[in-house]
């Protein structure tokens, strides 16, 4: 029987075939790169717009295209940097409007103490958590009491018609004490005096200064955040205390209703 004979494949040409492998894995290669290098335009004017309030640092406008829709930030070069602006929430480089309301809050209240001659009984300072008033447990209650004295409700109520002059920021009501112990039928520690009293307080401004429910809350820490060393009786009655806090924007979201 005759053999049949061998035919030979032509493989001169299987370069082909990786070659071809290579070309589309090169071209995914760069399609990913070019997909990684744009930027949503929206994105990119809020980070643009962000950068120019914080530090003045880009002009509006200068976002470059790249003609395929995106914004790229490697295309940023030094001619489209345009020179600092003036921060838009700065009015003459005196601070930002929250810093200018605090200020104004500050001023405000330092009129009603020279006015009313209430020095040593109602106190104002700038604080990094905002602006708090200072009002003397001594001015407001009776010893071992939470009831508000009648000839301080007035005051409360100016108190309240400045704080109606910046709507918005977070009003926290705080009572403090001093670690002279207290058990009574009504108020069996000094957390319950001190809850009473930033409690009542709070009720004051709410019901006859009309400030919103929804914006201040109360707090009685006690004894537990004295501002000066409880050793001397003077001492003592700089601790027993209730702070109006106006709570400052980037602290706000931690109050209630605000951190859902």
């Amino acid at each position: 029987m005759a053999k049949k004979p061998r035919v030979e494949k032509d493989n001169s040409e299987r370069y082909l075939l990786t070659y071809g492998d290579l070309m589309n894995l090169l071209l995914i290669f760069f399609i990913i790169l070019y997909s990684m290098s744009q930027v949503d335009s929206q994105k990119f004017e809020q980070l643009s717009g962000s950068f120019q309030s914080s530090f003045g640092a880009f002009a509006p406008g200068s976002i470059i295209n790249t003609g395929g829709g995106g914004s790229s930030l490697m295309t940023l070069k030094p001619s489209d940097v345009a020179s600092p602006t003036p921060n838009p929430t700065s009015q003459n480089g005196t601070g930002t409007a929250e810093e200018i309301s605090e200020k104004a809050v500050r001023d405000k209240v330092e009129k009603l103490i020279s006015e009313q001659s209430l020095q040593g009984n109602l106190k104002v300072e700038l604080e990094e958590r905002g602006v708090v008033i200072s009002i003397t447990a001594s001015y407001l209650f009776k010893s071992g009491s939470a009831i508000i004295e009648p000839d301080s409700m007035a005051i409360l109520d100016k108190i309240g018609n400045i704080l109606l002059s910046v709507p918005g920021n977070h009003i926290r009501i705080e009572g403090h004490t001093d670690n002279d112990p207290i058990k009574t039928s009504i108020y069996p520690s000094n957390w319950e005096l001190s809850s009473s009293r930033s409690t009542n307080v709070l009720r004051q401004l709410v019901d006859n200064s009309g400030i919103q429910p929804t914006v201040i809350s109360s707090v009685g820490y006690g004894e537990y955040r004295p501002r000066v060393p409880n050793t001397t009786e003077a001492n003592k009655a700089l601790n027993r205390r209730v702070d109006i806090v106006i709570i400052k924007s980037i602290f706000d979201a931690s109050e209630a209703g605000k951190g859902n």
